[in-house]
C-alpha cells in the first residue's frame, strides 16, 4: 500500500451558494488535495501488474456578491506523476491551470414569490442525483460547460434549463506527450458538441418526499483529426426520493433514444440508438449511526453488436466514484452495459469519524458488447457476463469545527469468469490475480 496526502486551503470543490440580497462584497476560497494510489492485478487488457500515481488538485475561487447579480471565477489545476507506461492516465488526471468557472449572474426577485436567476459564462454544474450531469469530486479533473443556466426557484420546487457547449479538455490523449509533460493548454469548446437539457424537482405533499423529472440532449460530431464516437441523443428520465422514520428509498430510470457510433474507431452511418439504465435502492438506520443500503444498479449494453442499433447507455457527462467505487486508476463500474446489485453499510463511529464498507456483485448487462472500463470485447459471448465482486472499505476522519480531513480506501475485485478466458475469446485472459486498489488523501479547506 502506498501512502498519500491532500491538502484544502480554503475552497469547497462545490461553488458557494449565491447571494441571498442581503450581503455583498469579494469573498476568496481555496482548495488543495492530495492523493496516492495503488493498483496490483489490472483487470484492463493493457495495463502493468502494478501500479501507482500520485494527484495533485489545487482549486483557487474568488466571487463577488451583490444584492441581485454576482460573479464567479475559479481556476482548477490538476497534475499527475509517478505513473507507469501503460498506466490509464488521461484528461481525467491532469488538466493545467483551468478556469472552470468564469461567469456572470442576475437574479430577479418574482411577485407570486421565488426567484428567476441566470447565469451564463463558463460553469460546472451539478444535476440532482448526479449520475448523468456532475462536477466531479473523487475525479482529479471536472467537467465543465460554456453556455447560459437558468434557474426558477418557487415554493412548491426547482426548474432549470441549460444550453452549453462541453469544453474539450486540452491536451487530450492524442496528443500524450503533452499531457504528461502537463503543458498549459486552455480548454475549447467547440459547436460539434452540445449539451442542452432541462428539469423539474417538486416537493410532494408527502413529508420528505420529492419527485423530479429530466431532459437532456447531446450531439457529438466528428472534429478535425479528433476521432469521436458521434452521437445525437435524448435522454429522458425521473427520479423519486422518500425518507423518514430512518428509512430511505430512491428509484431513479432513464430512456435514451437518437443515432451514435458504438466505438472511436468506428465507421459508416451512425446507428439507431436505444438504452436506458435504472437505479434502486431502500436504505435502513439499523443501530445509532450505523446505517444499511440494499440496491440495484443497471444500464443496457449492446446485445448484438452487428446488428446494426445501438443498445449501449451512454453516461453523458456524471459522476460514478460516490456510488460505485473509487474511479482513479481503479473505476471497474460504470453506467454503461453493466448489472450490478449491491450491499452497502456506512457508519458514524464517532462525531470525527465515518467508515463504509460495501459489496458489489458486477456483470455485463450485455456479454457480446464491450466491458468499458477494461477495454475487452468478447464477441462471441461465451466469456459469459460474471465480472466479479467487487469489494470497497473507505475510512474518513474530519475534527469536528475543521476544515481538514483524512481519508484512505481501498477496493477489490475478485475476478469473475469473463476474466479466465478460452479459445473464443483470446483478449480476455487477464493478469491472473484479484485486482487490488489502495489509496490514501488528505485534503484541506479553509
Amino acid at each position: 500500500m502506498i501512502l498519500g496526502a491532500a491538502l484544502t486551503l480554503g475552497a469547497s470543490a462545490t461553488p458557494p451558494a449565491q447571494s441571498d440580497g442581503r450581503s455583498s462584497g469579494w469573498s476568496l476560497d481555496v482548495d488543495l488535495r492530495l492523493r496516492s494510489e495503488y493498483l496490483a492485478d489490472s483487470f484492463r487488457l493493457l495495463a502493468p501488474d502494478h501500479d501507482h500515481i500520485h494527484l495533485a488538485r489545487t482549486v483557487v475561487g474568488a466571487s463577488y456578491e451583490a444584492s441581485d447579480w454576482g460573479l464567479r471565477f475559479e481556476v482548477q489545476d490538476s497534475r499527475a506523476w509517478g505513473f507507469k507506461t501503460l498506466s490509464p492516465m488521461g484528461t481525467d488526471d491532469i488538466n493545467t491551470l483551468e478556469p472552470i468557472n468564469l461567469k456572470l449572474w442576475k437574479r430577479w426577485a418574482r411577485e407570486e414569490g421565488g426567484s428567476l436567476t441566470l447565469a451564463a459564462g463558463r460553469m460546472t454544474l451539478d444535476y440532482g442525483s448526479r449520475r448523468l450531469l456532475a462536477r466531479n469530486n473523487f475525479r482529479n479533473t471536472s467537467n465543465a460547460f460554456q453556455g447560459v443556466h437558468l434557474t426558477h426557484d418557487t415554493s412548491y420546487g426547482v426548474a432549470r434549463i441549460f444550453y452549453t457547449l462541453p469544453l474539450h479538455r486540452r491536451p487530450d490523449g492524442l496528443d500524450r506527450g503533452s499531457l504528461l509533460d502537463r503543458e498549459f493548454r486552455l480548454d475549447k469548446a467547440r459547436s460539434s458538441e452540445q449539451f442542452w437539457g432541462g428539469s423539474f424537482d417538486y416537493q410532494l405533499p408527502v413529508e420528505a418526499a420529492s419527485l423530479a423529472a429530466y431532459l437532456f440532449g447531446s450531439e457529438l460530431r466528428d472534429r478535425p483529426n479528433r476521432p469521436v464516437a458521434d452521437r445525437d441523443l435524448t435522454t429522458l428520465g425521473a427520479r423519486f426520493m422518500w425518507s423518514g422514520g430512518g428509512a430511505d428509498l430512491e428509484l431513479e430510470a432513464a430512456y435514451q433514444w437518437g443515432e451514435s457510433l458504438p466505438g472511436l474507431l468506428s465507421s459508416g452511418d451512425a446507428l439507431d440508438h436505444q438504452a436506458w439504465f435504472t437505479h434502486v435502492h431502500a436504505g435502513l438506520d439499523i443501530a445509532p449511526g450505523l446505517n444499511l443500503r440494499l440496491g440495484y444498479d443497471h444500464a443496457t449494453g449492446d446485445r448484438d453488436p452487428r446488428d446494426g442499433r445501438n443498445e449501449r447507455f451512454d453516461r453523458l457527462y456524471g459522476a460514478r466514484a460516490f456510488e460505485l467505487g473509487p474511479s482513479g486508476i481503479f473505476g471497474a463500474a460504470v453506467r454503461s452495459n453493466i448489472r450490478a446489485p449491491f450491499v452497502r453499510a456506512q457508519w458514524q463511529a464517532t462525531i470525527t469519524q465515518t467508515w463504509l464498507l460495501s459489496y458489489r456483485w458486477l456483470a455485463l448487462d450485455a456479454p457480446r458488447d464491450v466491458f468499458v472500463t477494461g477495454a475487452r470485447q468478447d464477441f462471441s459471448g461465451e466469456s459469459g457476463r460474471e465480472l466479479g465482486g467487487q469489494w470497497e472499505l473507505r475510512w474518513r476522519w474530519r475534527p469536528e469545527n475543521s476544515a481538514f480531513s483524512i481519508e484512505a480506501g481501498g477496493a477489490y475485485l475478485d475476478k469473475g469468469r469473463y476474466f479466465s478466458g478460452n479459445a473464443q475469446a483470446p483478449l480476455n485472459p487477464a493478469s491472473p490475480g484479484d485486482t487490488q486498489y489502495f489509496y490514501t488523501q488528505i485534503h484541506w479547506r479553509y
